[in-house]
């Protein structure tokens, strides 16, 4: 069933006791503008979502793999695929968009 999609933080996401897995990486100004554009067009793109095709795991996965990083399969659980998203590229840390 399609449902309206929502990609900023909803109630209790940046609370702490609710926080099960994380992976973050830094930019520089020029490519985390770049990237900031990039998830502004496919929030622009993705209206609604499902949990088979267009999940947070896709969303996650289509922007990680837009930065270069290596994307696992989206069809897991979140708190798994931010897991195995960092264990793939050796919870690198610093993302340089113009390497790629």
């Amino acid at each position: 069933m399609w449902v309206p999609s929502e990609t900023a933080a909803s109630y209790g996401d940046l609370d702490p006791q609710y926080l099960t897995a994380s992976y973050r990486v830094y930019l520089n100004e020029p490519d985390a503008k770049r990237v900031f554009a990039y998830i502004k067009k496919l929030q622009a793109s993705s209206p609604v979502w499902n949990a088979e095709t267009t999940n947070c795991t896709a969303f996650i996965g289509d922007i990680a793999d837009f930065m270069g990083l290596k994307v696992p399969h989206r069809w897991q659980r979140p708190e798994e695929y931010v897991n195995n998203l960092k264990a793939m590229n050796n919870g690198r840390q610093i993302i340089r968009l113009s390497e790629r």
